[in-house]
């Protein structure tokens, strides 16, 4: 399962981790020792939908909260379906779409040297991936570039402009020719996913004012 680690939530006696999920996106799973729930997570905003049915008297919004908040910016890695919370748990287990294993998935972005590299570079002391750290790097990197001088001078796409500047940082932390259109495509989703707030955010502000100046 390709999940982000588990959290422990201070509100209830419960565990929390993220998900990536097959059909894209996150969800979120729950777990006590005498309950679950699952969500899925709603891609323009970071709202929580139930998945099947969930006991709003345990998992209440705050809980909820708590549980994006602490899997904010966790990184996903490859590791094992939580089962339980506890000894005795007669929890049911969590709706299948949330808890499919993600082997059939058709772009292995979890296992590639690329994702690996930009997960070892920008992971903080914590533990926690750093959206603001990989900004500022690909932001320091995009005025180092000639060639996004020239996309900037042409007023490229802000999204062909971001797409360039990672996929040559990956190649640049993975020594490596760089990933294909359909790989970066999907090395980018996931990191979305792993934070809704959108992960190339800054870098795109950093872009867009570029272009702003251009176009006077």
């Amino acid at each position: 399962m390709i999940r982000t680690e588990a959290v422990r939530i201070e509100s209830i006696n419960g565990l929390a981790y993220k998900q990536k999920l097959m059909a894209g996106g996150a969800g979120i799973a729950i777990i006590t020792p005498d309950d679950r729930a699952a969500f899925t997570i709603n891609k323009r905003d970071g709202s929580c939908v139930p998945y099947g049915k969930v006991n709003s008297e345990v998992f209440t919004l705050a809980v909820i909260e708590e549980a994006l908040e602490l899997t904010r910016g966790l990184p996903y890695r490859l590791l094992e379906t939580i089962a339980k919370v506890g000894v005795d748990s007669p929890a049911e287990p969590l709706p299948v779409e949330l808890e499919i294993e993600d082997e059939q998935e058709a772009i292995d972005v979890i296992g590639s040297i690329e994702y690996k590299k930009f997960i070892d570079q920008y992971t903080d002391k914590n533990g926690k991936f750093s959206y603001q750290l990989m900004n500022k790097d690909l932001m320091q990197f995009s005025s180092k570039s000639t060639i996004v001088s020239k996309l900037l001078a042409e007023k490229a796409d802000v999204d062909i402009i971001v797409k360039y500047i990672v996929k040559s940082k990956a190649a640049d932390l993975a020594r490596n020719g760089g990933m294909d259109d359909n790989m970066l495509t999907a090395f980018l989703d996931v990191f979305d996913s792993m934070n809704t707030r959108s992960a190339f955010k800054e870098l795109k502000l950093h872009l867009r004012g570029k272009l702003a100046k251009a176009k006077k």
